[in-house]
């Protein structure tokens, strides 16, 4: 029987996204819809029990308690909103070995792709091959990229080689020589899959044009773009232009450091959890995500790179919207890599062919502070705040003042008062907004509330008063952009 991991790759499964426990701990033998949470302790072990109704967060460490207790393989929550933040929720997924996912997709089309996947019949081949056949003709010329969609979809790894024994393989003629591709082979009907897509795979990844033509797709020529000589950008834009790359209208780069990942799950991250990304943040972001706004990804140095490219100056909103993308794209890659420091920046809005590069090496520079010191994912300084808070902060009279109105959190310890200020911090940014704060430092919205009583607790500040509210952020964002050490 398969497990979880192995199944998130059949198709019609891609609107599953994991929230806590181990995806691979317990073969799965059959899904069940679930009407209630209450019969989630009788359900058969290896299943994947699907709750018809969201629950409430007070809830939902029994429901996952019962589902352990039951040996199901996960425990899958409708509606897509639903968070696993709480500490206790993920220590009884990792204890009770059970995978814990949310979906907003259709719950009786989950149902037929489990079963199907699980079956492993020629329905579950015909399915991956209807998949191939979607996808891969993004690909085209592409050996890598196409290896990496095959792979996904087949649940097994695909290398670009000659197969050997005990593999199949597939072959295809392309200008740049021919293209081979290998994978392990397997019996019955995943066999006839193997061999499907293969072919199809190796067809895709020989095509995509002939001639004067050394990138066959925006992400290659983004990424070539991005590391060619300045004087050759236009050569490139002018290429960009004739494939559909938008490169005249206004840009924000977002940097993704991905070297902790292998190549595979870099070109999974481009297949599969982008798009995905795209669609919850329009469907989710604060205010209007406009229909003429174009992404476009490359991976360049180990790094992803997400082009959002503006028909007209983004304003406030694009920035918001890039900062949502950026968020939301690094939090399911650290759930879905724990293991991995995964980090992001965003550089400014920047127009033109130019633009792009300028504001991709601003994402990058966005990095470059230290790891501890900034958030998943922190924004260029394009006004220079934080220099001038840093020059105000290196005042005697400023630290002071800084040191008194903090003091109460700062005795804590930094282990202790770091996460209270940048809590505080970020509840300040964002107008006093607990669901906003969470949703950028990646907690429960009741932990945010918890620090905030805290620290109003400890430093007695009225934090609806304009005046105490702007001298904590102030005193906050100077205490936590300021280098370690004496002044």
């Amino acid at each position: 029987m398969p497990r979880l991991v192995d199944l998130l790759s059949a198709p019609g499964l891609d609107t599953l996204r994991p929230l806590a426990g181990p995806l691979d701990a317990t073969e799965v033998t059959g899904i069940r819809l679930e009407p209630r949470a209450d019969g989630l302790a009788a359900v058969p072990a290896g299943t994947v029990a699907v709750l018809l109704a969201p629950l409430p967060d007070h809830l939902l460490d029994v429901a996952v308690r019962d589902a352990a207790a039951a040996g199901a393989a996960a425990l899958v929550l409708p509606g897509g909103e639903q968070d696993a933040g709480d500490v206790a929720v993920h220590a009884l997924a990792e204890r009770g070995r059970i995978a814990v996912l949310t979906t907003d997709g259709d719950l009786a089309a989950l149902v037929v792709a489990v079963d199907r996947a699980v079956a492993g019949d020629s329905a579950d081949a015909l399915a991956r091959i209807g998949a191939a056949a979607r996808e891969l003709p993004s690909a085209a010329g592409d050996p890598e990229g196409a290896a990496a969609i095959a792979a996904r979809l087949l649940g097994t790894p695909v290398e670009r080689r000659a197969a050997g024994p005990g593999e199949e393989g597939a072959s295809a003629a392309g200008p740049d020589g021919e293209v081979r591709l290998a994978a392990a082979a397997q019996p019955g009907h995943p066999g006839t899959a193997v061999r499907s897509v293969l072919a199809l795979a190796a067809l895709t990844a020989a095509g995509g044009g002939h001639g004067d033509v050394p990138v066959r797709s925006r992400g290659h020529l983004l990424a070539e773009l991005l590391v060619a000589p300045q004087d050759q950008t236009a050569r490139l834009a002018a290429r960009g232009r004739t494939i559909g790359l938008p490169v005249d209208g206004r840009h924000i780069a977002l940097r993704i450091e991905a070297a902790a990942l292998p190549a595979a799950d870099r070109y999974r991250l481009l297949d599969t959890v982008l798009p995905r990304t795209l669609t919850d943040v329009r469907q989710h972001a604060d205010g209007h995500v406009p229909d003429g706004v174009h992404w476009n990804a490359a991976l360049v140095d180990d790094a992803l790179v997400l082009l959002g490219t503006w028909p007209t100056d983004p304003g406030a909103p694009g920035r918001r919207t890039a900062l949502a993308l950026a968020r939301r794209t690094v939090d399911r890659l650290r759930r879905l890599h724990p293991e991995a420091d995964l980090r992001g920046g965003v550089g400014a809005p920047h127009r033109g062919p130019l633009g792009i590069r300028t504001s991709a090496r601003e994402a990058r520079a966005a990095l470059l502070k230290p790891a501890a010191d900034i958030a998943p994912v922190t924004a260029h300084d394009a006004a220079g705040l934080d220099r001038m808070l840093l020059e105000w902060y290196a005042s005697d009279t400023a630290r002071e003042a800084v040191d008194e109105l903090l003091a109460p959190v700062t005795e804590l310890g930094p282990d202790r008062a770091d996460p209270l200020l940048r809590t505080l911090q970020s509840y300040l940014d964002h107008n006093n907004s607990p669901a906003r704060a969470a949703e950028e430092l990646h907690l429960h919205r009741n932990a945010v509330g918890a620090r905030i009583r805290r620290i109003t607790d400890l430093t007695g500040a009225d934090l609806t008063d304009p005046e105490t509210r702007l001298a904590l952020q102030l005193a906050c964002r100077a205490r936590l952009s300021a280098p370690p050490g004496p002044a």
